[in-house]
């Protein structure tokens, strides 16, 4: 409930978050109490209006204008949406990203990298923006989104007080009939963007209601005929054109008719998906039509289509036309992610300045953790190890790492789970989706499981290339795991069954050799596991 002292209270914990130091915050827990019933009372009489915002211009990338309140109101902004966030944001679309709970920055830019890897056919990319989108978004549409979400008066009612504040000031505009702005630097108006947004990617998916309209598609796929043919310049392209114009007319409407799969906002920031480039310039101009007509929202003329794998005329694939940017992270068409360079490089100034004061690898550590979080999501292994910035391991970490170490000569990575390579006949119709080639197999003590006068059992450990269907499947901590054909990999199990087939009915010599591991069942109804 909104109206309670819990829930302000609250409120103040999650506005202080690392901000605790500073005096405003320090002069407002310091009479929490009074400040609390205050803030309960404004809500509960519905008198709530924001404070005088304040301007500040910075420069980042580029200039932004910030508009701020006291700490007050953003304790008030906090008790607002806690209890109403979940309520607001859970019919997003699922690749709707930026100040959702579990769905960030970082989390975005791997689920890209991981579409790419798992469907080679994606290759080309849309990536647009709206132009100025905070100063731009009319107020009546966070309105109406909040009003088809919330019902409560008193709730509504101060959800309007800080729409309407942007009203005539320096972030919005002056329009009394179309009045449009939202204030930068507030967490609500986060939530208010991502409002106006949150429509636009659930049409993006079905293209606007063409795939209704066979008028239109007949119409459109005349004009992607047309382009295709205007824009051919691969052997790849003139292959297409060679098959016939009615198969060009087929693909695009296979392609309207499958929609957009793979879509990905982050606020203002759309990035598409795509196997087809001249679709993709298409769909770019739905889009700036949409926001226009829709939503009042101009498309920065910056916006870029382009293929996953550049090249460059002169010199074939370039390391610096492949792959694109994406909310300051790089991802290349081989899924691989590099942080920005501007980044690391004040990482490593830093780093040099931190060392020349004396301070030890271990407290520059912590002292640059945010600025390393960055890093640290991408590819940057080299970057850790080379600056010795990787984070210190526990001992009982340690001690494991050194119990569980690889017999073969390869990667800890590539150990994958020995249950979700098995085939099983009453549950998988083909034996080959399992086939692998077993190159090397050991017979070691496990570090797991003892017999009762405290040895340890015998432990077999696989090396093995995949030869059967890519799937994926969920480690332990929820993380997804690739197995997919042509990469080796190895696996651990305790079945004695396997262990006595490779002492008795074959050697090291018989290998290489093509086999799968199938589940059996004994006269007992006990399974079991067998090479064949």
């Amino acid at each position: 409930m909104v109206g309670t002292r819990e829930n302000f209270k609250g409120a103040h914990q999650c506005a202080s978050r690392r901000k605790k130091r500073r005096k405003e915050v320090r002069d407002y827990e310091s009479r929490l109490d009074e400040n609390t019933d205050d803030l309960l009372h404004l809500f509960l009489t519905g008198q709530y209006k924001p404070s005088p915002y304040t301007y500040k211009t910075i420069q980042e990338k580029k200039e932004r204008f910030l508009s701020m309140l006291p700490y007050r109101d953003h304790v008030y902004h906090w008790g607002l949406l806690n209890p109403a966030e979940l309520i607001i944001c859970r019919s997003f679309d699922e690749r709707t990203f930026a100040c959702i709970i579990g769905r960030g920055q970082h989390q975005m830019v791997k689920l890209i990298a991981r579409d790419i890897r798992r469907h080679p056919e994606l290759k080309a990319f849309a990536n647009l923006d709206v132009s100025k989108m905070y100063a731009s978004i009319p107020i009546s549409v966070p309105k109406a989104y909040l009003r088809s979400k919330i019902k409560d008066p008193l709730l509504m009612k101060s959800f309007d007080a800080v729409l309407d504040s942007s009203i005539g000031t320096p972030m919005g505009n002056g329009d009394p009939e179309h009045p449009a702005g939202l204030a930068i630097g507030l967490k609500i108006s986060t939530i208010h963007a991502n409002m106006a947004l949150g429509q636009f990617t659930h049409d993006l998916r079905r293209l606007f209601g063409l795939q209704e309209n066979e008028t239109l598609i007949r119409l459109l796929a005349a004009q992607f005929v047309r382009e295709k043919h205007q824009t051919a310049k691969t052997d790849e392209d003139r292959a297409e054109l060679a098959r016939g114009d009615e198969y060009l007319a087929a693909m695009f409407r296979a392609f309207v008719m499958r929609g957009i799969k793979f879509p990905y906002c982050f606020m203002d920031n759309v990035l598409i998906l795509h196997e087809d480039k001249t679709f993709l310039h298409m769909v770019t101009d739905w889009i700036a039509l949409y926001w226009g007509t829709e939503l009042r929202l101009t498309m920065n003329e910056k916006w870029q289509v382009g293929s996953i794998a550049g090249k460059c005329p002169e010199k074939g694939p370039s390391r610096y036309s492949d792959g694109f940017t994406i909310v300051g992270y790089r991802i290349f068409a081989d899924g691989h992610i590099r942080a920005p360079k501007e980044t690391k490089e004040k990482l490593k100034r830093k780093i040099r300045k931190g060392l020349k004061m004396g301070l030890s690898y271990d407290q520059i550590r912590r002292a640059l953790s945010s600025q390393l979080g960055t890093v640290v999501h991408a590819n940057s292994i080299n970057f850790i190890n080379t600056y010795h910035m990787e984070k210190r391991e526990r001992l009982g970490a340690k001690i494991n790492k050194r119990k569980s170490q690889c017999p073969f000569d390869i990667s800890h990575a590539q150990q994958r789970r020995f249950e979700s390579l098995l085939f099983d006949p009453e549950k998988e119709a083909n034996e080959d989706d399992f086939l692998m080639e077993l190159r090397e197999y050991q017979v070691i003590d496990s570090i797991k499981e003892f017999n009762d006068d405290g040895t340890p059992k015998k432990c077999l450990a696989i090396l093995f290339e995949w030869k059967g269907k890519q799937f994926t499947y969920q480690n332990e901590k929820g993380k997804d795991v690739l197995v997919e054909p042509g990469q080796v990999y190895y696996a651990y199990t305790g079945s004695k069954v396997l262990i006595e087939q490779t002492e008795t009915e074959f050697n090291q010599e018989d290998l290489p050799a093509d086999t799968v591991i199938q589940v059996a069942v004994n006269q007992r109804r006990k399974k079991f596991y067998k090479f064949t």
